[in-house]
């Protein structure tokens, strides 16, 4: 697992900087530069607003009763694809682009029962008097 790990943390620079060189061969410099700076305000104006839509959102879902795996996983979703929209490259901005698209497949959010002192069983009433006889008979 380390070295899966350090596999990721090279190859992530080396492919950031082939996908760059390839935009900037296919665009020229201008059209690059202008997205990643563009990539990079958009990253920074969604961190900014993330701790008020952050807070608001886990006090709605606690609100209504819905808060569960698919309020964090939005939650979360956000804010990773905030940081690479931050992070200069392009295969980051595409990976942020598509972690922002809505998506439909997270875990159905948990209802919480209502919360009410009624207790749900079945009883059977006994008479002190009729449970003494029944004890003698045994």
């Amino acid at each position: 697992m380390p070295y899966f790990l350090l596999a990721v943390l090279i190859a992530y620079p080396l492919a950031e900087i082939a996908l760059f060189s390839a935009a900037v061969d296919w665009l020229g410099w201008w059209p690059v530069l202008l997205w990643v700076g563009l990539t990079f305000v958009f990253g920074l104006v969604m961190l900014r607003q993330y701790r008020l839509a952050f807070a608001m959102t886990l006090m709605r879902d606690l609100q209504q009763g819905k808060f569960g795996a698919g309020s964090l996983f939005a939650l979360a979703r956000y804010s990773i694809a905030a940081i690479l929209l931050l992070l200069p490259g392009l295969g980051g901005d595409v990976a942020g682009l598509l972690l922002l698209l809505p998506w439909r497949f997270a875990p159905a959010p948990v209802v919480a029962p209502p919360q009410d002192d009624t207790l749900e069983g079945e009883y059977r009433r006994v008479d002190p008097d009729q449970q003494r006889l029944e004890d003698r008979e045994r």
